[in-house]
Formats: C-alpha cells, sequence, structure tokens
C-alpha cells in the first residue's frame, strides 16, 4: 500500500472553496481503481493548514489519478487561487498493525 501525505495552507477565506473542489473531486476519485480511501486533518495550532492522506494500493493508480484532466485543471485552481503553500510525500507502507 502506499499513501500520499498532501500537507497545505490555504489562503485566508479560501478554506470553503478548497472543501468544496475536494468534495467534486472525490465522486471522480472514488473511480481510480487502486484508491482506497481518504481523510484529512486540520491542524491544532494553525488555522488554516490542513493534511490529507489518502491510500493507493499502487503507483499505477496514483498516476491515473495525477493525469485526470479535470484533477489537473483543479491543481492549476488551487496554485493559483486557493493554497499559499503544498508539500506532497508519496510513502510505501512497511508495515501496518490493527488493534
Amino acid at each position: 500500500m502506499l499513501m500520499v501525505i498532501f500537507e497545505f495552507k490555504v489562503k485566508s477565506g479560501q478554506s470553503q472553496v478548497y472543501f468544496d473542489l475536494a468534495q467534486d473531486m472525490m465522486d471522480k476519485v472514488e473511480n481510480v481503481d487502486g484508491f482506497l480511501g481518504v481523510e484529512r486533518f486540520q491542524s491544532c495550532n494553525e488555522e488554516e493548514k490542513y493534511i490529507s492522506v489518502s491510500k493507493w494500493r499502487n503507483h499505477k493508480a496514483i498516476k491515473e489519478w495525477g493525469s485526470n484532466i479535470e484533477h489537473r485543471q483543479v491543481q492549476k485552481t488551487g496554485k493559483k487561487e486557493i493554497f499559499d503553500s503544498f508539500d506532497i510525500r508519496v510513502v510505501e507502507v512497511l508495515r501496518e498493525k490493527f488493534f
């Protein structure tokens, strides 16, 4: 399993715009074979800082989503209008334990 960790800060007043676009994209990413789910967390210290963690079966699925035309357009909008900054990390899960 792979995880994409998307850490970002939104411009003041742009949080709802982000959430609306993210919801629109959720309807599409759920159709990608290999997408396993996503969760989003808000920083306790910085109101406009979030982390989104998505889970993927393989690199092929991540690549498919990354090349989706609608997703790429939303990314452009995000860079221009929504985000102050962001980092994306793709990590491989080496071990997983459940309780």
